[in-house]
């Protein structure tokens, strides 16, 4: 009986491939202008805590307001019923702004696998939260399930550290539009599906 899968042969694990690769989301994503000052503050607190996972990119960084689900293809009807519920949502536009970074527990280990936890900045709750119910809202009244409960951060790094909470010079950035994703998991590939204004005074 052969015993080979036993023995280590130097060849990396392969990344797990996602049953469900297609992910559709609302997001707010940071302005070109805000992304040099959010890089800095990543490059600071991972250097800081010893992150040394993958890093989000900068054009990446967002702060998720509903997901709308995981699909092994896209449907058209999923599509549609998202971006009418995009059409839906009115509200100002507002700042958001973060004053902690902590890690969340993320997926644990398995399969010779580490574990894999986001490290993110929370975000303060007000209207970031507001805007998530009423995406929410929207999506419900079109045949689309949402959540709750919502905790606004937006996502650094991945790493096998585990980081308690701590405070953060606080940083902001103005929302002004909120935006559907499709994100091909796996690939690191958004797609824009749509994006709607936040109405500025």
């Amino acid at each position: 009986m052969s015993r080979q899968q036993e023995f280590d042969f130097g060849v990396p694990i392969p990344p797990l491939q996602p049953k469900r690769p297609d992910r559709v989301f609302f997001a707010l994503f940071l302005q070109a202008k805000d992304r040099a000052g959010f890089w800095s503050v990543q490059r600071h607190l991972c250097d800081l805590n010893g992150i040394t996972g993958s890093r989000l990119l900068k054009e990446r960084f967002h702060v998720s307001q509903q997901h709308v689900g995981d699909y092994k293809r896209l449907r058209s009807k999923i599509e549609f019923a998202a971006k009418l519920a995009g059409r839906l949502v009115e509200m100002p536009a507002f700042e958001v702004t973060f004053r902690h970074a902590v890690s969340f527990p993320g997926r644990p280990a398995a399969k010779g696998r580490p574990p894999w936890r986001p490290f993110v900045l929370l975000a303060d709750d007000g209207p970031v939260c507001e805007l998530s119910r009423l995406i929410g809202s929207a999506m419900k009244a079109n045949g689309l399930k949402s959540a709750d409960h919502f905790v606004p951060h937006m996502t650094l790094a991945y790493d096998e550290r585990f980081v308690p909470k701590q405070p953060i010079d606080p940083i902001s950035f103005l929302a002004t539009e909120f935006h559907l994703i499709h994100s091909l998991r796996g690939r690191t590939i958004y797609i824009d599906l749509g994006c709607w204004p936040l109405m500025t005074t």
